[in-house]
Parts: structure tokens; sequence; C-alpha cells
């Protein structure tokens, strides 16, 4: 295969290129033909190329989705007594919000760990900004607190 100067370092392939990648129904790939050749200087790509890159993406958020919902569910199973009301889930993250069908994958999934009744009726996902900086917030005031008490 063919590569480029920009591909050979380490963290340069972003999820916004898979994003659109995956998002690219033309059928030529186009789309996947801008970013290989233009945005990541691989010299020129044929149609196989663009669908073996298509098909990588999507295998590759296909897992990012499976293993979401396993460490989800891992933390809601760790808790059984949740799973009896209706539970929100704020999720931070480019793949969640600009994936094509992360979060619909994501609510299958999670059905499979956690059962349609529960998914389909008490749990909502949501996009949640700047997670890990409120996330810290949280831990921060608690330990706070628990400091004062």
């Amino acid at each position: 295969g063919r590569s480029s100067e920009i591909m050979n370092k380490s963290y340069t392939f972003d999820t916004a290129y898979m994003s659109e990648i995956v998002a690219d129904d033309s059928s030529d790939l186009h789309v996947v033909k801008t970013v290989l050749e233009s945005t990541l200087d691989i010299p020129p790509t044929t149609l196989t190329d663009r669908l073996v890159v298509k098909n990588v993406c999507d295998m590759i958020g296909t897992r990012g989705v499976r293993l979401s919902a396993a460490a989800m569910s891992a933390v809601l199973l760790a808790r059984p007594e949740l799973l009896k009301s209706e539970v929100s889930v704020g999720i931070d993250g480019s793949m969640y919000q600009f994936y094509p069908n992360f979060e619909k994958d994501l609510y299958s999934v999670s059905r499979v760990f956690l059962g349609e009744d529960f998914v389909d009726n008490r749990l909502k996902l949501h996009l949640a900004k700047d997670g890990s900086g409120v996330g810290a917030a949280i831990v921060a005031m608690t330990v706070d607190r628990d400091r004062s008490h």
C-alpha cells in the first residue's frame, strides 16, 4: 500500500476523518478520495482503495460502539437498583457527537447487555459537552464536601 508523511505520524488520522469517510455514500466515494488524497496527502487512490478504507473505518466505528456499550453496561449492571428506574447517561466525545449512527447503534448494542425493556423505556443517552471537565469538577466538589464533614 501507499502512505504519506502525514499518515506515518501517530495520531494524525482524526476521528473526524472516519466520520466523513463512513458517511460518504457516493458511487465513487469522492469524500473518501478527498480525505485521503488532499487532506492526508496519499498518492492517487482507486475505488477499491477507497472501499477498503471505508470498510476499515466502519469496523473501527463498530468496535467503538461495542466497547462503549460494554463499558456503560458494566457500570449500570454493577448497580442493579439503577435498572429499575429511568437512567440518563451523559456521553462526551466526537465519536458520539459526529460518527454516523453512533447513538442509534449504541442503543442497539446496549439491548444485548441490559435488555430491550430497560434500553427502550428507561435509558436516555445525552451528549455531555466537556464531560471530563464537568466530571472532574463534580469529583472535586464531592471530595471537598466530604472533607468538611
